[in-house]
């Protein structure tokens, strides 16, 4: 039960832009250009402001480490995202389904950042998929895209059957 109540809390979307921004030492067209890139969504108040929860500062933590410490651009960080196998984690997505999803093919832009959705991913709000939420965080990315090779096989070996 605790556990639910700390995963409740660090999906709140409670921090401002600016509040952000110093926290993580850049400016605020920094977050905003990792918005634009795909690389974070962000939720929006009815006024439109920008909400930052506790997850959401550590994924821009995460990228600003990925650049910082790991050498990484922005478009080296899209395509290891777009590496993410979502078509592996969403148990709902069959072969018919993610044969015709770019995500499965394309190397680019994380799934969250596509426009061309399948069906079962365009009903739910990116912002809150177990996708987006879970699996994008520094300490289990490598691991992810390591199994995407193994998780196509099993996927392509499933559909032929």
């Amino acid at each position: 039960m605790e556990d639910a109540v700390e995963q409740s809390n660090s999906l709140e979307p409670i921090y401002p832009i600016g509040v952000v921004a110093k926290m993580l030492d850049v400016s605020e067209h920094t977050i905003r250009l990792y918005e634009r890139e795909g690389l974070i969504l962000t939720w929006k108040t009815e006024a439109g402001h920008r909400r930052f929860s506790d997850n959401d500062v550590e994924k821009l933590k995460c990228i600003r480490r990925m650049i910082t410490e790991k050498g990484l651009n922005l478009e080296g960080i899209k395509r290891l995202c777009s590496m993410i196998p979502c078509w592996g984690i969403n148990e709902d997505c069959t072969p018919e389904i993610y044969k015709n999803c770019d995500a499965f093919e394309q190397v680019g832009l994380p799934c969250w950042a596509l426009e061309n959705k399948p069906d079962i991913c365009s009903a739910e709000e990116c912002y809150q998929c177990e996708v987006y939420q879970t699996y994008f965080d520094c300490k289990n990315i490598k691991e992810l895209v390591h199994s995407k090779t193994y998780l196509r096989k099993l996927f392509q070996n499933s559909a032929s059957s």
